[in-house]
């Protein structure tokens, strides 16, 4: 398992759990081992305790061979709890008393015996033998002890039942694993409840990251977490989404703002504000093309100053400049909502004139050359008169191709140069017919 892709919960889960469950499995075995070793001790003790005593209070009753007495230490012994049967053994393992229902055991075992032991053990019980020895009464502390090789003059033979202490022991292993399995319960609980109130946070803030990351920048998040500090992760990961969202729509603005500007000085002209040469031929392909399409007539008419040099070279570039910004706003005030007029460079512009006749143009563009003729422009004290010739070619059915529209304007204007400027001159398939006389004044 890579624990690097786990989630947070799970982590927080596995790093509580796995080492509560080893610490508590290592203290359950140790218990468990402990107590099994300590419960089998407890009973082998006792055990040897029993035929260690009945050896010895046996003596006599094995050596005189008094009934009585015999009977009465076995009664005595077997009124213990878990002493099932006692017998006593002579020298040559006969029996000479018993109490209970001893297992079928085989003397010659028991007479092996040198000291307390047990010489058995089963389900439920185990068996153990002493040798009864007579022990001389010493009188005299100088003398020698007795020989501790002595022969036995019997034995003594003890059967404890031990399923009251394997029962218990057994209520006492469910406990402990029962004690194991709630307290690692309880720490499961307590983990899960830890792990969702840091794990289910921290998912709902990752969950809006990826969405921000997606493009979903109005993302916000409930600040409900259980502890203050992720409480105020959750309100400062909202606040900054807020400051993302306000700053990306900002931009937004900008960019679109910076785009239409750029789109707007794209297609026109920074001196006069006209659309420039760009949008002009744009304008005149969708013109010629609704002329072609739909039988749409309109003219298109070039525009040239006249004189507008004298004014560039005694005033200079900036009365030039201020001098086409004048005439850019007195053709513009002069021409229709659908009319188009653009600069198409230097001191030319051009206009598109839209569902008009051959007479209907010939009378704008004379209007624009009077209105030309009788502007008064001053600069530094001195003033300016200039003029303007006019060439235009109408946009009908017959129209091939841009191409030609402008090839026939511009022959259109030449010719009116060429006769005296400041008239006009319209553009037919026999040649350019000149026609108004130059304005007064």
């Amino acid at each position: 398992m890579n624990a690097s892709r786990l989630s947070l919960r799970n982590r927080l889960l596995l790093t509580v759990l796995l080492p509560v469950s080893l610490v508590l499995a290592l203290l359950a075995g140790v218990l468990l081992v402990r107590g099994e070793r300590m419960t089998e001790n407890a009973i082998a003790q006792r055990g040897l305790a029993i035929v260690s005593f009945l050896a010895p209070a046996a003596e006599y009753g094995v050596i005189s061979g008094n009934a009585d007495i015999l009977d009465s230490v076995l009664g005595a012994l077997h009124s213990q709890q878990d002493v099932v049967a006692a017998v006593l053994y002579d020298r040559e393992g006969s029996v000479i008393a018993q109490r209970g229902g001893p297992l079928m055991f085989d003397a010659s075992q028991v007479r092996a015996v040198g000291a307390a032991m047990c010489v058995d053990q089963g389900p439920g019980r185990k068996v153990f033998a002493a040798p009864v020895l007579s022990v001389p009464l010493i009188v005299d502390e100088l003398r020698a002890a007795p020989d501790s090789d002595a022969a036995p003059v019997g034995w003594a033979y003890v059967q404890i039942d031990t399923g009251a202490h394997e029962a218990e022991w057994r209520a006492t292993q469910l406990a402990i694993i029962a004690l194991a399995l709630a307290t690692l319960l309880m720490t499961a609980v307590l983990a899960v409840r830890l792990a969702n109130s840091v794990g289910e946070p921290v998912a709902r803030l990752v969950d809006a990251v990826e969405q921000m990351a997606a493009g979903e920048l109005d993302v916000q998040v409930a600040d409900q977490a259980g502890s203050e500090e992720l409480r105020a992760l959750q309100r400062g990961f909202n606040s900054m989404a807020r400051s993302i969202a306000n700053a990306h729509q900002t931009l937004q603005v900008r960019i679109d703002e910076a785009t239409e500007q750029l789109a707007h000085q794209a297609l026109h002209d920074p001196l006069t504000a006209l659309p420039n040469r760009r949008a002009f031929e744009r304008v005149l392909e969708e013109t010629v093309a609704a002329s072609r399409r739909a039988g749409d007539r309109g003219a298109l008419c070039f525009i040239d100053l006249d004189h507008f040099k004298v004014v560039n070279d005694s005033a200079g570039h900036a009365a030039g400049d201020a001098l086409l910004r004048a005439v850019a706003d007195l053709i513009r005030q002069r021409l229709r909502a659908e009319d188009f007029v653009c600069r198409i460079g230097g001191d030319e512009f051009a206009m598109i004139l839209r569902g008009c006749s051959s007479e209907a143009v010939q009378r704008i563009a004379e209007g624009m050359c009077k209105a030309v003729a009788d502007l008064r422009f001053e600069w530094a004290g001195r003033e300016f008169r200039i003029g303007a010739s006019i060439g235009f070619v109408m946009i009908d059915g017959r129209t091939t191709s841009v191409a030609d529209v402008l090839r026939e304007a511009d022959h259109a204007c030449y010719v009116v140069k060429r006769a005296g400027r400041g008239r006009v001159s319209e553009y037919k398939a026999s040649g350019a017919v000149e026609s108004g006389a130059p304005p007064a004044g």
